[in-house]
């Protein structure tokens, strides 16, 4: 059994939001990116058919920056994933991250638009509390 793993991180898609605290507009920017982990299973041995196939997983992650504070910019946590698989070996020249990345493009950026609505009241809350400690 031949295994590679493979684990490429691209940025996908970005989504800016403009929101008002207490009077001052924030805007918070949203970059998904797919991280894609493959792994080649099966036997490839003379005389034969290649048995091989590569799997693939593309985790994505959300990272979320405020453009008057690059202090405040973190990942926000999400299980979105999707996987497959295609016959062969994994091999660099395959380019099977950026191929699935491309096919998935709508269903990533619409996950992108929930994370950012979601984030809403969280990101109001983190604003909150660094204005309190601020103003003491």
């Amino acid at each position: 059994m031949s295994l590679t793993l493979i684990a490429l991180a691209a940025a996908v898609a970005t989504h800016t939001v403009q929101i008002d605290h207490r009077g001052a507009p924030v805007e918070a920017t949203y970059t998904a990116r797919a991280d894609v982990k493959t792994r080649t299973v099966g036997a490839h041995t003379p005389n034969r058919a290649d048995m091989r196939r590569c799997h693939w997983k593309a985790t994505v992650m959300v990272d979320r920056q405020l453009s008057h504070s690059p202090s405040l910019t973190r990942a926000i946590p999400t299980d979105h994933a999707f996987s497959g698989s295609e016959a062969g070996a994994c091999t660099p020249g395959r380019d099977i991250a950026a191929r699935q990345v491309a096919k998935h493009q709508d269903n990533i950026r619409a996950h992108l638009m929930t994370v950012a609505q979601q984030d809403r009241a969280p990101l109001l809350a983190e604003l909150d509390a660094i204005r309190n400690l601020a103003s003491n």
